[in-house]
């Protein structure tokens, strides 16, 4: 998950889904509340432990920060020497996912809920294809931004450093990661983390009232976030995304990636044991 959220155009909230823990990681979110003091004041560390499902989001949260850290270093110099086979076994893996989640969804979905799935392609579609901007922002803006950013963590198909990317602020939080810079990455990460427990109430709330229409439209959006992860790809002069079809030369290498992240997602999706508990 913090691999993904690192890279523009893919997202960690895809990621969860693909795993199974993705209502398992609403579920923990939305514990946290001013309620936790009272069961700390009466059970101490060990009621905050089960509260908050310690041993599932413990080794969570310590993956996604060390990715953060480490392997999304590694992605980023791949995208700039070999980006078609990163977003090659990207496409795999998420057209792997999206058609998990319609095999699931469909013999419940209705003709609405066809319509939700065609608005999440939609959307997603229109955030894929933005051309990104250029900003230097104030200090004011980036407790916004940590919001924004964060929040769309929780959204399968919606990448958070894609939309800093698209609002110009994606350079400037990497300048400012470099740079150490403490008052800009503590403004980012606080809004975010409002951000993110704001986003995982409303999509619980969502889930347990509209649960097919929201997975529907979440559906939906992974499979319209594809155009962000087409292999073949380039930037015109605006640098507005430019979709290209390759030739016989350019298609096979990238093509076997996307069949192996098409096999890892199909083989991580058979084999997880743990789905998380319903929301519904």
């Amino acid at each position: 998950m913090g691999a993904a959220d690192a890279v523009p155009g893919v997202s960690g909230g895809t990621v969860a889904f693909l795993t199974g823990i993705y209502e398992r990681w609403l579920a923990v979110l939305t514990s946290i509340t001013p309620a936790l003091w009272t069961v700390f004041r009466q059970q101490g560390l060990k009621g905050l432990w089960v509260r908050l499902d310690g041993g599932f989001v413990v080794p969570l949260v310590v993956g996604i920060l060390m990715a953060l850290i480490t392997v999304s270093h590694w992605i980023k110099d791949w995208l700039d020497t070999v980006p078609e086979r990163v977003w090659g076994f990207f496409f795999g893996l998420v057209i792997a996912m999206g058609i998990a989640l319609l095999s699931d969804l469909r013999g419940s979905m209705r003709a609405k809920d066809w319509a939700w799935l065609s608005v999440g392609v939609v959307i997603a579609l229109i955030l894929g294809l933005q051309t990104p901007q250029s900003a230097d922002p104030e200090l004011w803006v980036w407790p916004f931004a940590g919001a924004m950013a964060l929040s769309a963590m929780l959204l399968p198909g919606i990448s958070g450093s894609f939309l800093l990317l698209l609002t110009g602020l994606y350079p400037a939080l990497i300048g400012a990661v470099s740079d150490f810079d403490l008052t800009i990455l503590a403004l980012f990460i606080s809004g975010g983390a409002v951000g993110i427990l704001l986003m995982a109430h409303v999509l619980k709330a969502l889930l347990a009232r509209y649960h097919t229409e929201v997975l529907s439209a979440l559906t939906g959006v992974v499979f319209g976030a594809l155009v962000r992860v087409w292999p073949w790809q380039g930037a015109a002069d605006d640098d507005a995304l430019l979709l290209m079809v390759p030739d016989s030369e350019m298609f096979w290498i990238p093509f076997g990636f996307g069949v192996c992240g098409y096999l890892l997602a199909s083989l991580a999706l058979k084999f997880s044991a743990q789905k998380g508990p319903s929301i519904r």
